[in-house]
């Protein structure tokens, strides 16, 4: 099998726990299978998105160079030119599975970039990076947070959020106290909260989008349940055998504890420096081997603990360490301490020193707690707390044999070989999951009269891996042009219009197995990988249709997503007109949806009602969609799905035609969805016509006259219960 794992870092440019476990997992892969490693370079050298590829131990590795200096700024997690880059490199490699460990300084749209492609993804949780802007679910404070909310975690990065500009950012820098004056201001706006909730909403997509996700704790798998996070599998991180090299005993007698990992705060080695010198005992030494390294923004860590351990600071403090250096580090250690601050997940210097038989001294929460049996493997100590740290270091001088018993029979450590066997059973049933997710889909291209733009649509329909039952229903009689290979053509004997072409070819994709079916005008063509988004869309429950962000096609900025009524008045507002395309992925509840590309669910076809024929042209799929919502159902806007739509190729844009059904449906519309009777109701029609003679007066490509006459005429013919296709021309 190709594959193609993805992280954050890789040795020897990062040397953590998540980097050290991906490496050894992609050689052990690289014996039986065909392996790929994308990860996150730092390079200020180098131009920001540059590749380049080497060669190491049998698996073919990818720097993608990033430093934010492009895409900088809150917002650089869906980086759009590192998605790029990452499609790029799934174009060259072809992987069949891509493995996602971490995307910290890469892209979320490195996941959707994989579906767009048709390739299932797994994702491994290593820590709480994407619900959590700082990774830990702890704040500045280290304090741990019970979950992300737009405004609690506001309280860590409302200096982020507060401004856009980039000038602004810099300056504040700069700025003594720029940070608590930033979360300050980004409270007393939504701007900053929207932000954060825009990530939210990603994050919760991305973790949608995934075949499957593991970690490697229940303790993980429990707490993002409790997020909203559920279906995690538990696969316990494996590891490979360290080097056997004999413990000697300190020729002092001392016992020796130690500290291996990244000093950063929030794995708590103040914490382990303070209970050091609270315990003050000469029986003891104490060693903390790593790298300080900076931690959102704070470069003084190294300096405060200094100051804690005194004039002991120059032995305690060892620096970094290359990993062939374990082996002999962990030998030179009686007890591994392990004080982290954060609910860590399943750390690696935990297996290490049960592979070591070392015992463990560990906070007493989160994944720690599950890994370090209480008398069994090691002790555990109130999260934080030097005193009660101080008071488990000295059971083990004080106690005889504490400290042989709790190293004898640790837990057991996966091998490398049983942890892929594993692994590759999880990719098995992440392929699996991703065949079925979709559903069984089926595209309507409804046509009329132009069947080279329906060969058109239909071709930006084809999705191998989905292979979608295509069907162009021809409204009457009219010319053929040769469609794609597998696309099946229903000829109707006269032109029912949009509602009645697209319910004759549902009920024929209904008939063929399709549980969920893409109308789509003949005038609109799909970006890559939109049909499979609007399909997955529909793995919600109790949604009954999925809509696309509908683009221009003469300029790319935004058609349509979704729209907003105000029945009461006659309201009705395409949402995002004329703006840019929006960022992100996400799905947004909407109170309707276009018709240009509408996903609808079959079996809420049946429940809700077919697309009501009397309206002929526009207006029907806002029926539908409140009689759905009516219902009890939802519907969604689709952020990464696209559309392009051309617009009135059926009609012509010349054709005062489109301006007569504009009137008379928006009328029928808001009487049908809104009844009101006396002078409300009167009033209201007044304000509907009011508003489609204003939109004749203002368009320009039918002549102002005639698109006068065509809304007059559709006001007329509402008024006499005239409905269907128009008949009658006269004056128009």
């Amino acid at each position: 099998m190709r594959l193609l794992l993805v992280h954050h870092a890789y040795p020897p440019e990062g040397t953590g726990g998540s980097e050290t476990y991906t490496e050894a997992l992609a050689r052990r892969l690289a014996r039986e299978h065909d392996v790929t490693v994308l990860h996150r370079s730092a390079d200020p050298a180098r131009p920001d998105h540059d590749l380049r590829t080497a060669a190491r131990d049998g698996v073919r590795v990818v720097s993608l160079n990033n430093l934010h200096r492009e895409v900088a700024g809150f917002e650089s997690y869906r980086d759009p030119l590192a998605a790029a880059a990452a499609a790029r490199v799934m174009e060259e490699t072809r992987p069949e599975l891509v493995h996602v460990g971490h995307l910290t300084g890469l892209s979320t749209g490195v996941v959707f970039q994989a579906h767009r492609r048709g390739l299932p993804v797994v994702i491994t949780l290593h820590d709480f990076w994407t619900l959590c802007p700082l990774g830990q679910l702890l704040d500045v404070r280290l304090r741990v947070c019970p979950g992300p909310t737009p405004r609690r975690c506001l309280g860590c990065v409302g200096a982020q959020v507060a401004t856009r500009s980039g000038p602004a950012r810099k300056v504040g820098r700069g700025v003594p106290f720029a940070a608590a004056v930033g979360r300050v201001l980004s409270r007393l706006g939504r701007a900053g909260e929207g932000r954060v909730a825009e990530r939210l909403l990603e994050m919760r997509e991305v973790l949608a989008a995934a075949d499957l996700l593991v970690s490697p704790s229940a303790f993980l798998r429990d707490r993002m349940a409790g997020l909203g996070v559920g279906g995690i599998e538990v696969l316990a991180n494996g590891h490979e055998p360290l080097a056997e090299i004999p413990r000697v005993p300190d020729p002092r007698g001392r016992v020796r504890f130690g500290f291996v990992g990244s000093a950063i705060p929030s794995k708590g080695v103040h914490v382990l420096a303070e209970a050091f010198r609270l315990l003050n005992d000469p029986r003891t030494t104490l060693q903390v081997h790593g790298p300080f390294l900076p931690y959102h923004g704070d470069t003084g860590y190294e300096s405060r603990v200094r100051d804690i351990l005194g004039s002991d600071a120059d032995e305690v403090l060892r620096g970094p360490f290359a990993y062939g250096e374990l082996g002999r580090i962990l030998a030179g250690l009686d007890v591994l301490v392990v004080p982290s601050i954060w609910e860590e997940n399943a750390p690696l210097t935990v297996q290490e020193a049960f592979l070591s038989h070392l015992p463990v001294l560990a906070s007493d929460h989160g994944g720690l707690a599950e890994m370090v049996r209480e008398g069994v493997d090691g002790l555990r100590f109130r999260p934080g707390d030097a005193a009660d740290l101080a008071r488990a270091m000295r059971r083990l001088l004080d106690e005889p044999g504490l400290r042989a018993r709790l190293g004898r029979d640790p837990r057991p450590v996966p091998t490398m070989d049983e942890h892929v066997h594993a692994l590759t059973g999880l990719y098995a049933e992440a392929r699996r999951r991703f065949r079925v997710r979709a559903g069984r889909v089926g595209v309507v291209v409804l046509d009329h009269g132009r069947p080279e733009a329906a060969a058109a649509a239909a071709r930006s329909a084809l999705d191998p891996s989905l292979a979608p039952q295509i069907l162009v229903v021809e409204n009457g009689p009219g010319p053929e042009a040769a469609l794609p290979s597998g696309v099946g053509l229903h000829r109707l004997p006269e032109n029912l219009g949009y509602a009645g072409g697209m319910n004759a070819g549902l009920r024929a994709l209904r008939e063929r197995g399709c549980d969920r079916v893409l109308l789509l005008n003949n005038d609109a063509t799909l970006e890559p990988g939109s049909l499979r988004a609007l399909a997955e869309a529909m793995g919600e429950p109790r949604v009954a249709a999925a809509g696309p962000v509908v683009l221009r096609e003469s300029d790319g900025r935004v058609e349509s997503r979704g729209a907003a009524l105000e029945l009461a008045r006659g309201g009705f507002r395409l949402l995002g007109h004329g703006e840019p395309p929006p960022p992100g992925e996400g799905r947004l509840p909407v109170e309707a949806l276009s018709g240009v590309a509408l996903m609808v669910r079959v079996s809420a076809f049946d429940e809700i009602g077919a697309l009501d024929e009397d309206y002929f042209h526009s207006f029907e799929d806002v029926d539908w969609c409140v009689r759905a919502r009516r219902a009890g159902f939802g519907l969604r806007l689709v952020l990464g799905a696209r559309v392009r739509h051309a617009g009135s190729r059926t009609l012509g844009v010349e054709s005062p035609d489109r301006l007569y059904y504009a009137a008379r449906n928006h009328l029928r519309a808001v009487e049908r969805l809104r009844p009101a009777g006396g002078l409300g109701r009167e009033w209201r029609r007044l304000l509907v016509v009011a508003r489609n003679l204003g939109y004749a007066l203002r368009q320009a490509e039918v002549p102002r006259g005639a698109a006068l006459r065509a809304v007059l005429h559709g006001v007329r013919d509402f008024r006499r219960g005239r409905f269907g296709p128009r008949t009658g021309k006269t004056g128009a």
